[in-house]
């Protein structure tokens, strides 16, 4: 990583360390009401500088098929780290959760996507 950038992933790691059960349901709580939806079961969620992962987690645990990139390095060992930590059994059948570092594939996955979130912003697509 350049001198030029901030090193996100490692304020990442930082805050790794103090994600619990209560942590992950709010960020649940939180993109559902953002989202308007019950639940996510059947949505395809793409995490574009997913961070530490935790909206993607949460994307997950709600029932998406999950896309989580991010251009940092420590981003995306933490965002694969916090899923192989708390990711479970989600509650959709056909859910999944995918960690790739940034976005060469990227415009060929977002097609079919019904729900992605951009930073702290979330955005529908409809169906």
């Amino acid at each position: 990583m350049s001198k030029d950038r901030f090193a996100f992933g490692k304020n990442w790691t930082k805050f790794l360390k103090v994600v619990d059960e209560e942590r992950i349901k709010e960020a649940e709580r939180s993109l559902l009401e953002t989202l308007k939806e019950k639940d996510l079961t059947g949505k395809r969620f793409l995490d574009i500088g997913s961070g530490s992962g935790l909206f993607s987690l949460a994307a997950y645990r709600l029932g998406a098929e999950v896309i989580s990139f991010d251009y940092d390095a420590d981003s995306v060992r933490c965002t694969q780290e916090l899923k192989n930590a708390r990711g479970g059994i989600p509650l959709g059948c056909g859910a999944s959760f995918r960690v790739q570092s940034w976005i060469k594939r990227c415009f060929k996955v977002l097609a079919p996507l019904t729900l992605f979130i951009l930073g702290a912003c979330c955005i529908t697509q409809g169906t």
